[in-house]
């Protein structure tokens, strides 16, 4: 069964993935950003590319994606074992064909983050301007691209950050857990703590207090950032460095009076909900 890390593009999950990662790999596995072949467990991002040959998917079209997407997670499952997948897709159904359902989830973790942080990071790592994407993030017919065999596709379906956020909230069926990225800088003991809590109760993991504060000193920001210099990072699709800053509030500096206002008038409700407002 599958258990999704999902969020809005630069909103955390990868961080997430690693920590997750980190915590159930064995102590003599090396760490590294990318997957690995000893890895005791794996975080594939969905879709997973792999399956497309596998399953005769023309990746260039986005309908023959998303037809097959559960699929993709049926054949995932025929393992039987707990699947982490890692996703920017909105919880969403296009004509008919829903992004995943009761019978393929066990769980889903979303990471929220002040949607000014995110324009800031996100202008950043496409190497876009700041109104581009703030119009990006605005619209409900956003797509997340991807590259392969040297060809661009749509990866994901996101729509806007408000309706992204609002899919993964309302799935029905299947408990989903909220984390502010907000509280994974500042306090990352009791936040990973909760997320680690609630997979218990889906998988009943040993929950190790050392182990704990171990995984979070080897996945802080700063060492994946210093870890991404020295060895790289192969789902790095951008030119720029995918660990940047990572700090909380970045907007304050960086965006106009009026993109704030834009951005803050958009999401109200949803901003206002979560606390940023």
């Amino acid at each position: 069964m599958i258990i999704w890390i999902a969020s809005y593009p630069k909103s955390g999950n990868t961080w997430m993935r690693l920590f997750i990662k980190s915590y159930f790999n064995s102590s003599n596995i090396k760490f590294s950003l990318d997957n690995q072949l000893d890895d005791t467990i794996v975080v594939e991002s969905f879709p997973v590319e792999r399956r497309f040959e596998e399953l005769k998917i023309n990746f260039e079209n986005f309908s023959d994606i998303y037809k097959n997407w559960l699929n993709m997670q049926l054949m995932i499952n025929l393992n039987n074992k707990i699947n982490y997948l890692k996703t920017h897709n909105a919880m969403c159904t296009i004509n008919n064909h829903k992004f995943t359902n009761v019978e393929n989830t066990l769980g889903a973790i979303y990471i929220v983050r002040d949607p000014r942080d995110v324009l800031v990071s996100y202008s950043y790592f496409l190497n876009r301007s700041i109104d581009e994407i703030l119009k990006k993030m605005t619209s409900n017919n956003s797509y997340e691209g991807a590259e392969l065999k040297n060809k661009f596709y749509k990866k994901s379906l996101l729509g806007s950050w408000s309706s992204h956020y609002n899919s993964w909230k309302n799935f029905d069926g299947v408990k989903t857990i909220f984390v502010k990225y907000e509280e994974m800088v500042e306090n990352p003991n009791s936040t990973f703590l909760k997320v680690l809590n609630y997979l218990n109760n889906l998988t009943n993991i040993k929950i190790d207090e050392k182990k704990i504060n171990d995984t979070i000193k080897l996945t802080s920001f700063e060492n994946l950032k210093n870890l991404e210099l020295k060895e790289g990072y192969k789902g790095n699709l951008s030119p720029n460095p995918f660990f940047r800053s990572g700090k909380v509030g970045q907007w304050k500096e960086k965006l106009t009076k009026e993109q704030c206002q834009k951005i803050e008038m958009t999401f109200k409700n949803e901003m206002t909900e979560l606390g940023y407002l």
